[in-house]
């Protein structure tokens, strides 16, 4: 997430998957070309219907601590 600045994230550690939406694939710049290929099963969503990930992603985070 170079060069972008985020005021909020959700840090959810339950989950076996963490999925990124096409919106916010787009807005940070990413291509497909910067994925790893996906060698896995398609993903099931809660309404039964099933969906082929794009590919995988590793993104480094760095947070700060700002005190005011």
């Amino acid at each position: 997430m170079a060069h972008h600045d985020v005021s909020r994230i959700l840090i959810e550690q339950g989950s076996s998957c963490d999925v990124m939406y096409q919106e916010l694939f787009e807005k940070l710049w990413l291509k497909r070309e910067d994925l790893s290929s996906y060698e896995g099963t398609d993903l099931q969503g809660f309404n039964v219907s099933t969906i082929r990930p794009w590919g995988l992603i590793n993104l480094p985070v760095t947070f700060e601590s700002k005190e005011s």
